[in-house]
């Protein structure tokens, strides 16, 4: 197990559940890789994920979760419960373009399986192409992707919602204490053209945070992230707060172990999209 000094770089990228936009965080370490996470977690918590900057590299993993949730609804405050079974494969490529530019792109199937409200269930299917710019480390990284994707609800195999996202954006982190930790930042601009129409969107996202090695194969992160969204076709506007905190371990080169927590309150100007909600899961992740 490689035990250098970790090098973070926190990135902003985009993802979806239940309509609504998600987000996923990353840093470059020493190590070889950190798992990838559920879109349930993506949606309220974050995603941490091994940055691949520096070779072209490709990359596989499968990850398997499960999620307790304070309001599976998404409505109101904690008043539904549920237990979440959420499976995730994912294969992606990364290649450095010259001196300053970086290209990666990855193909995911994942699904997220409701305890006791089964019609709630979906499988979905996404890609995710983005391009980063950075002039010299230490300097804040630019990047713009695209992510098209899929979702269909599980019982009757019907489309749930559909669309192409288009996202830009700037980040950046400072390591210190011997390169065990590093603060964060980051925003972000996304639109998404949907079917139905009516999830199309604008969101702007601020996220501020701090990560640190606590031993050699353990790494917890905790941050604050705040996501404002403009639906194009009703009057409808959402502005998101979350805190959240993420321990991650490697038992060895390829296999992790993960361990999250969330609080989310989401003040909406339609009151049925208001909710608070609070959640937890443990998840084992392969990848290579």
């Amino acid at each position: 197990m490689n035990t250098r000094p970790f090098l973070f770089a926190a990135l902003l990228s985009t993802s979806l559940l239940h309509a609504e936009d998600g987000k996923t965080y990353s840093y470059r370490s020493g190590r070889a890789g950190v798992p990838q996470q559920s879109k349930q977690e993506v949606e309220d918590i974050g995603e941490i994920s091994e940055s691949t900057a520096g070779s072209s590299k490709w990359r596989m993993n499968f990850a398997t979760r499960g999620q307790y949730t304070s309001n599976a609804a998404l409505t109101g405050n904690h008043g539904s419960d549920d237990f979440l079974f959420l499976p995730t494969f994912e294969v992606g490529y990364h290649t450095p373009l010259g001196k300053h530019f970086s290209f990666d792109l990855s193909t995911k199937i994942e699904s997220a399986i409701f305890g006791d409200r089964s019609d709630r269930s979906f499988i979905g299917y996404s890609a995710l192409a983005t391009l980063d710019y950075t002039y010299k480390e230490g300097l804040p990284r630019a990047y713009v992707s695209v992510e098209p994707y899929r979702y269909d609800g599980f019982d009757r195999g019907e489309l749930a919602t559909q669309a192409v996202g288009f996202t830009g954006g700037l980040d950046w982190g400072h390591g210190f204490n011997a390169g065990r930790s590093v603060v964060f930042t980051g925003s972000s601009y996304s639109y998404y053209l949907a079917d139905p129409s009516v999830d199309s969107r604008t969101s702007y996202r601020a996220v501020g945070g701090l990560a640190h090695q606590i031993r050699t194969n353990l790494t917890g992160q905790a941050y604050y992230a705040y996501q404002y969204t403009d639906y194009a076709d009703f009057a409808r506007n959402d502005s998101r707060h979350v805190l959240a905190g993420n321990l991650i371990y490697q038992f060895n080169e390829h296999f992790f172990g993960t361990m999250s927590t969330t609080w989310v309150n989401n003040d909406s100007s339609q009151a049925r999209g208001s909710y608070q909600s609070f959640g937890g899961g443990l998840g084992l992740t392969l990848q290579y």
